[in-house]
């Protein structure tokens, strides 16, 4: 990118030289840079990862708006970060989670997530001691995780 002050002839230039150069005006500035190329269409994926990131994004500033979902948000934030990062980071990422199935079924949540509810075929799952817990049913069955951002995690439980 190549910058002009006082040139007499490219002052306040703008637009395409022989399909090669664009002229732009940047700060007041004259600047020479390549032609802007066309991007391929975005694929599947990228369109759904964008759509995830907005999703993230309209979940943090509403959560920084509420102030109970600040004040969490503002407790379980790491250093240098705004409760806006927390909330975002809660939103973009899905709860991890991991079920044990003994005697009953124990769903544990391995990171920050705030969860909602828990659904283990038809039933709810209870909160008891920071894990979730269902009696035993018969296998095959679906685990349904759903935290406060609105992600859901679905778990098939088959053995």
């Amino acid at each position: 990118m190549a910058l002009t002050n006082d040139n007499v002839i490219l002052r306040k230039a703008t637009g395409t030289f022989a399909k090669q150069i664009v002229f732009r005006q940047r700060f007041g500035k004259t600047v020479m840079c390549n032609r802007p190329c066309k991007y391929p269409p975005k694929t599947p994926t990228q369109i759904a990862n964008q759509e995830r990131f907005k999703r993230a994004n309209d979940f943090a500033k509403a959560a920084v708006k509420d102030p109970e979902k600040k004040a969490y948000y503002q407790s379980i934030k790491k250093p240098g970060q705004t409760a806006f990062n927390a909330a975002f980071q809660d939103a973009y990422h899905k709860p991890e989670v991991e079920v044990i199935v003994e005697e009953k079924v124990v769903i544990k949540t391995t990171g920050k997530h705030r969860i909602v509810k828990v659904q283990v075929g038809t039933g709810h799952a209870v909160l008891n001691n920071k894990q979730w817990e269902f009696p035993l049913i018969e296998k095959p069955f679906t685990v349904k995780v759903y935290d406060i951002a609105g992600n859901i995690c679905t778990i098939e439980i088959q053995v």
